[in-house]
């Protein structure tokens, strides 16, 4: 089956297997497991375009755990009152497992939801941008920004920080500054550039500067940086330039994720 995937986490094994077959029979892949640690040991080996957690009294780590691992849309299995007592985020909906045809259809909304463009807080809510600036002000600035959309943000004041956050892994994008005590902007660009290459990583550099000429641009593009934005532009500006790029790095790694055959099992 190449359609899309649900990774289903409830405890009733019964229940579990007649929403398997019933999602089965709409053309959608189901795995069905009834704890947090199997579900994520599932995500490891494959990507899910669904997660459907049972509202019980670990459903809030449960999709925690879960999100941090895949940015699919959720949905809570339990009545109102269940969900509201796992503390079930707002973005996330519930239906109640009893009605499996309900869950059915809901799972099928929220899949078809995937087609629509997503939108720059959808991006932005799944990315790990590290921002690179002397100015500990206006890193604090951009940290707000960024998280007021979601975004997991980590800040470095200087080279040898923002190196080290690097070597830690996991990052979407790179925000510098073109002037940097110690170091140029473009050299520390040529060098961020050189580590993702050996590294075989993915991640954007964008540089942000109030230097905002021709041949600014045109040096911090050599350098390696994937687009220039000035300071002078409004912060929407930067946003949307940064879900442009960071839509185009989730398509090639999410269509890699779907190429890689599913590891063993243990």
């Amino acid at each position: 089956m190449s359609g899309p995937r649900a990774l289903i986490v409830i405890a009733s094994q019964t229940q579990g297997l007649l929403l398997k077959l019933m999602l089965e029979e709409q053309g959608i892949e189901a795995s069905c497991v009834e704890t947090v640690e199997p579900a994520v040991a599932e995500l490891a080996r494959r990507p899910f375009d669904l997660l459907m957690v049972e509202a019980d009294g670990e459903a809030a780590r449960t999709l925690t755990e879960l999100r941090r691992r895949c940015p699919a849309p959720a949905m809570l299995l339990g009545s109102a009152e269940r969900a509201a007592e796992a503390g079930a985020p707002a973005d996330v909906q519930w239906v109640d497992p009893a009605d499996s045809q309900s869950v059915v259809q809901q799972a099928m909304a929220l899949l078809d939801r995937r087609n629509a463009p997503p939108t720059v807080s959808d991006i932005l809510q799944r990315a790990r941008i590290l921002v690179v600036d002397d100015s500990a002000t206006y890193r604090e600035f951009l940290r707000a920004e960024l998280e007021e959309d979601g975004c997991h943000v980590v800040a470095a004041r200087n080279a040898d920080e923002a190196v080290a956050a690097l070597e830690d892994g996991g990052l979407d994008c790179v925000i510098l500054d073109l002037v940097m005590p110690g170091t140029s902007g473009t050299q520390l660009c040529e060098r961020f550039d050189r580590f993702r290459r050996r590294r075989g990583l993915f991640f954007q550099i964008v540089i942000l500067t109030s230097q905002e000429g021709d041949d600014r641009l045109t040096a911090s593009l050599t350098a390696g940086a994937d687009d220039f934005v000035g300071k002078s532009q409004p912060m929407d500006i930067l946003k949307i330039r940064l879900m442009a790029l960071l839509r185009r790095k989730y398509m090639v790694e999410d269509h890699l994720a779907r190429l890689s055959p599913p590891m063993p099992s243990a």
